[in-house]
């Protein structure tokens, strides 16, 4: 089935914004079992282990407070804020490549109590779309919150994310990765000290634990795009639908697109798109559009959608200097990492 643009609906819900909080295709299948810890690290035996623990507990505490129903209606339950409960929630400090979104996914995977997976920037972008308080007392009625990816970029940011740790139910475990170890969060892209409240409260939210282990993403890797042999339509002509369907679109068409529609709602395009072919794909002149994208391509990473770009430039010439020297780099360098496993580039 071939899928145009404008077919592609983002009047979704709320409701369903939050059924999706769920590993996707790419980890869907991630459990401690087939999570392999490096014998060379035993930060990795230890951080599985800890885990399995953790989720082990939490399925078998009773809480009579708890029932199941849903977010809106779904999980509705009533908001304990025990503030002299005894700090459980991790931070989980690794390089690329070790394993911790695995290991984030089979917690979500195995735990049987009401929950919720998503990325740190989809946290934020729930603070924008419905309110830090709203999203505070929402996530409050789970048992169990996984934040993929935390990252602090800037001080807006820092500010929204020490008030959500104060609000949230002291109920809730918290369970977040990251790259970056809390004493250096925001280092380089703002004045940390200015925010020494707010980073104190968001580091004591946490035990942390590093995870060590090779790093096959490195920040200064030579990417390595595979260039295609057949043209471009042929490609798209001849490629073969699974199970949903395939898209071919301006890569003008596609920004205009994103930038109409909240980032709260991108994973509508590769939940149902399996194959996206980007046609005369240019370098981004504005941030806010690189941002978008980058979202973007996180979602379809996570839904294993095949990317198939044509372009006149290199993968490296997308994100300009000042884009990747920006607060985001990390952002854009996860970008540019996962384009450069997932894409097939054709020259125009």
């Amino acid at each position: 089935m071939i899928l145009d643009l404008n077919d592609i609906s983002f009047d979704v819900s709320i409701e369903e914004c939050f059924v999706n909080l769920r590993p996707h295709p790419k980890f869907s299948g991630c459990t401690f079992e087939n999570y392999i810890p490096d014998p060379n690290y035993p930060s990795q035996h230890y951080i599985k282990d800890t885990l399995m623990n953790k989720i082990s507990k939490l399925n078998n505490e009773k809480d009579s407070s708890i029932t199941k129903k849903g977010f809106f209606g779904l999980f509705k339950a009533k908001q304990i804020n025990d503030n002299k409960k005894t700090l459980n929630n991790l931070y989980i400090d690794g390089g690329y490549g070790v394993g911790k979104t695995h290991l984030l996914s089979a917690c979500y995977n195995t735990a049987n109590v009401p929950k919720a997976f998503l990325s740190f920037a989809e946290l934020c972008y729930f603070f924008n779309y419905i309110g830090l308080e709203k999203t505070a007392e929402e996530f409050s009625r789970l048992k169990l919150l996984l934040l993929d990816e935390f990252e602090l970029d800037d001080p807006a940011t820092t500010r929204m994310m020490a008030k959500f740790f104060l609000l949230i139910n002291k109920n809730t475990l918290i369970i977040t990765t990251s790259n970056t170890l809390p004493s250096d969060l925001g280092k380089l892209k703002f004045q940390v000290d200015e925010f020494a409240r707010e980073m104190g409260i968001i580091s004591g939210a946490f035990k942390t634990v590093v995870v060590e282990g090779l790093d096959y993403r490195k920040r200064k890797k030579i990417l390595n795009q595979r260039i295609a042999t057949k043209t471009f339509l042929d490609t798209f002509r001849d490629y073969n639908v699974e199970k949903t369907s395939k898209m071919l679109v301006n890569f003008s068409a596609l920004i205009d697109t994103l930038v109409d529609n909240h980032p709260f709602k991108y994973f509508v395009i590769p939940s149902r798109c399996e194959a996206i072919f980007i046609d005369k794909m240019t370098p981004f002149d504005a941030l806010n559009n690189a941002l978008r994208f980058a979202h973007l391509i996180d979602h379809c990473y996570y839904y294993n959608t095949k990317l198939f770009i044509k372009s006149k430039y290199g993968l490296s010439d997308f994100f300009k200097p000042e884009i990747l020297e920006s607060c985001f780099s990390k952002k854009f360098y996860r970008c540019l990492s996962r384009l450069d496993e997932m894409a097939i580039f054709f020259k125009e």
